[in-house]
């Protein structure tokens, strides 16, 4: 598989995405954030607080619940920049994969970005 920016944005616009309704759930988003160094493709992931409530001490995607009228896209830049401190420009964003329902209460939709 090419790992490529232009093979995966290639792929996600073929992909037939499934959008879940929130159906008294909570909209989420995901940043499933693509880095190229020397050594090939990589994701970033940031570490949940052993503070927090849930998951505690987790590696996880970052991301989080969707203000009100904003989009998945604007979530998962927004999160990426809340916490890791990295500004995504719009153009970053390559595509969106499948809606995840939680059992605790979300739909979490990944956007895939560069």
């Amino acid at each position: 598989m090419d790992p490529s920016r232009a093979s995966i944005t290639a792929r996600l616009a073929d992909f037939p995405r499934t959008e879940a309704s929130l159906e008294g759930r909570k909209a989420a988003a995901v940043a499933v954030a693509l880095v190229e160094d020397d050594g090939g493709v990589g994701v970033l992931l940031t570490r949940r607080a052993a503070r927090m409530r849930a998951h505690a001490g987790q590696w996880a995607l970052p991301g989080g619940r969707t203000d009100g009228g904003e989009s998945s896209v604007d979530a998962a830049r927004r999160e990426m920049h809340e916490e890791l401190g990295v500004l995504v420009a719009a153009d970053a964003v390559l595509g969106l994969l499948d809606d995840y329902p939680t059992r605790s209460g979300y739909v979490i939709t990944p956007v895939v970005l560069w």
